[in-house]
């Protein structure tokens, strides 16, 4: 193999190998958000209290206070005044969480969200509200109103889950990983064997791993920060930040262990290396005899 060609197929190796790297990281981060639905439940917390939740939960209160009788403009006060309860706050909260589990669900029931179930403790809270702002009505009107929502269907008996551990998505980033890794292994087993110090080659290879799995991890908190610079700024935007945030130790991790796979290929390296320039001890010299 001429030198061209044999420099050649390095780079397109060395390059190739990058990029099963990046793809690995990518999906192992990726599946590990996915399957964690506690931590993904906790990540989007925040969207309890973003403006597509709060207009759903006003929406139905408002439609439901106007075919009671109520008046368009003191049913949209009415349902302001509940919106900002503590009680209210706490239950979408555990909507949200709820639809995270739901939409984890493998069995064939399913996964739907008991809405009424979760927001029949506001009962009182709701109640005060709306006679607060004018509105003359009993907890056992607003009881039955609420008893009376639907479930919230979040996956249909005959779909897969759309997170956790037996979703499509978490198969498809497993598949990816699986995939990067044995890209890995051929174009890592091509750039190092194409080179006659091969030690060299793969702590080079080690050490891009390591750099690459670190600066994952770094642009994950960075990005993480970028996104909610303040915390709490936006509740979509705390989400994100939180869900850039999570699972970053684990390219920390990975990369770390190439950094010290990478130190010790350098250790094994450095010690059967010969010696540049190392003169052989001469012969022990024959003594004259003395005459």
């Amino acid at each position: 193999m001429s030198y061209r060609t044999n420099a050649v197929l390095s780079s397109l190796a060395a390059w190739i190998f990058g990029l099963a790297t990046s793809v690995l990281f990518v999906s192992l981060w990726g599946r590990a958000v996915v399957v964690d639905t506690d931590e993904l439940g906790d990540s989007l917390l925040p969207l309890s209290q973003s403006e597509q939740v709060a207009s759903a939960f006003s929406d139905w209160m408002t439609t439901e206070l106007v075919e009671s009788g109520v008046p368009a403009g003191a049913a949209e006060d009415a349902t302001e005044a509940a919106l900002v309860t503590d009680e209210v706050s706490f239950a979408l909260k555990g909507i949200v969480v709820d639809v995270v589990d739901a939409a984890a669900s493998d069995g064939v029931e399913g996964g739907t969200v008991d809405v009424a179930s979760k927001l029949e403790p506001t009962v009182p809270a709701v109640t005060m509200a709306l006679v607060d702002t004018g509105v003359p009505v009993t907890e056992t009107q607003v009881g039955a109103v609420i008893r009376g929502i639907d479930p919230l269907v979040i996956r249909k008996a005959s779909e897969p889950p759309l997170v956790g551990g037996n979703s499509p998505l978490a198969g498809r980033l497993g598949t990816a990983a699986i995939l990067a890794v044995l890209f890995q292994l051929i174009f890592a087993g091509v750039y190092v064997l194409a080179a006659p110090d091969r030690l060299k080659r793969m702590r080079t290879l080690l050490n891009r791993f390591a750099l690459t799995g670190l600066s994952f991890a770094v642009l994950l908190r960075l990005g993480s920060w970028v996104l909610d610079p303040e915390g709490g700024r936006a509740p979509v935007s705390e989400s994100l930040s939180l869900l850039a945030d999570s699972k970053w130790v684990l390219p920390a991790l990975l990369g770390g262990a190439g950094a010290v796979a990478a130190l010790f290929v350098w250790l094994v390296r450095v010690s059967t290396a010969t010696p540049v320039g190392a003169s052989l001890q001469p012969s022990e010299a024959a003594t004259p005899r003395p005459g």
